[in-house]
């Protein structure tokens, strides 16, 4: 239409110029009436012949034109066409105007098990093939929700020999537009492959869960095990020994509760430092029975795994340890104790440890020291990327402890 409306304006514009220019000219140049019918009939056979090219070099362009938007339109269509038949999914347009489909590629017909002239006769069943219990709540949306845009719709198909298969469906709405219908365009992916994989590895997983659970559980037993040999030992050992073995019982069950707090708790690849620090020290002072010191706790939350509890778990078991056995040997009233664990910044974290005993003899170098206690405590912390911020110690003002760390493997919880 606007090519015939342009064509149309042309000529009319052409022939006005033309008829105007044409006879002032004549009037102008030819005076008897002899003359001037014949060379108006030449004026006309001029108009005609010039008007025809006109005409002509107008429909040639524009047919040359129509010919290369048909042949976009075409190659287009081809590489839609292209498209359509090759990728996984399977595509339905529905006409909302007729409500009959338009298009179905043909993964449709593999994905519902049915011959696409036989969906495209009866679009019923479609929803026919859609599992029992999926159907009612797919019905309702391809049904009285057409006009709206669906993500993520996932569903089952049940094919014709009872085989179930996932269906997950993206809906667009496309309005109409300059008189063209309404349609609603599904894109169905087949996702039976990834459910069944998904399921194997949940599967997998909690199988692993189990297991791992259950190596926490034997390896805190074990160590059970081990614990109830050495306190046999110590009732049949000299004092001395006896001491040393009580010694390595404390750092044993600072061990195995590690494990006893992940296999009882939900996560198996860490455990909260309130928790563990809390147990960790109600533990060891029921077993020292010293319930005359009193132990102020400040643990801020960050989550342990296994590499990173225990390191810190026995230092704070030889710095609880060092205080009950030598720290209060003198009676002094009101004895304390206080852990401070702070949580700074990208896993950084402190641990401040003070008591208000005896404090370290006077002259005594800790850095020089050979008790197996103090090379522990600084040993573990170097296994925690950790440095020392402060050391020190006052005759009957016991001693304070400060440590920084940096250590890669433990993440800080918000």
């Amino acid at each position: 239409m606007k090519a015939a409306a342009r064509i149309a304006f042309f000529y009319l514009f052409f022939g006005y110029l033309w008829i105007y220019f044409s006879d002032y000219a004549i009037s102008l140049l030819f005076s008897s009436t002899e003359d001037t019918r014949e060379i108006q009939s030449v004026k006309g056979w001029v108009f005609v012949s010039i008007s025809a090219l006109i005409i002509y070099v107008l429909l040639v362009r524009e047919l040359k034109y129509q010919k290369k938007v048909l042949s976009d339109k075409f190659e287009s269509d081809q590489l839609f066409q292209v498209i359509l038949e090759r990728i996984e999914d399977a595509v339905i347009v529905f006409n909302l105007d007729t409500w009959k489909i338009d298009f179905l590629s043909e993964q449709v017909c593999r994905l519902f098990d049915s011959k696409n002239e036989d969906i495209i006769a009866n679009p019923q069943l479609l929803m026919d093939r859609v599992y029992v219990e999926d159907r009612a709540r797919i019905t309702d949306i391809w049904m009285n929700q057409l006009r709206e845009n669906h993500t993520g719709l996932l569903y089952r198909i049940q094919t014709t020999n009872g085989k179930l298969k996932w269906a997950l469906e993206h809906r667009l709405f496309i309005p109409s537009k300059n008189g063209s219908p309404n349609k609603a365009v599904a894109v169905i992916s087949d996702m039976t492959s990834y459910m069944e994989n998904q399921t194997k590895l949940e599967q997998s997983l909690k199988e692993n869960e189990t297991l791992l659970t259950e190596v926490h559980h034997r390896v805190k037993n074990n160590l059970a095990v081990i614990i109830s040999f050495l306190q046999l030992q110590v009732y049949s050992s000299p004092p001395e020994t006896a001491d040393i073995l009580e010694q390595s019982i404390v750092r044993i069950k600072a061990i195995a509760l590690v494990h006893e707090k992940l296999y009882s708790g939900k996560n198996l690849s860490g455990l909260s430092s309130v928790d563990y620090i809390t147990s960790l020290v109600e533990n060891i002072k029921l077993m020292y029975m010293r319930t005359d010191i009193s132990i102020d706790l400040e643990i801020q939350k960050m989550e342990f795994n296994i590499i990173d509890a225990i390191p810190m778990g026995l230092m704070i078991t030889e710095m609880l340890t060092n205080s009950f056995r030598h720290a209060f040997k003198v009676p002094k009233e009101n004895p304390q104790i206080k852990i401070e664990f702070l949580v700074i910044d990208n896993g950084l974290f402190e641990l401040k440890y003070r008591d208000n005993g005896i404090g370290f003899p006077v002259g005594f170098d800790y850095r020089k020291a050979e008790t197996i206690g103090l090379s522990v405590i600084f040993s573990l912390s170097s296994q925690l990327n950790g440095r020392e911020i402060e050391c020190s110690s006052s005759p009957n003002q016991g001693v304070f402890y400060h440590f920084a760390f940096s250590p890669k493997r433990i993440n800080a919880k918000s």
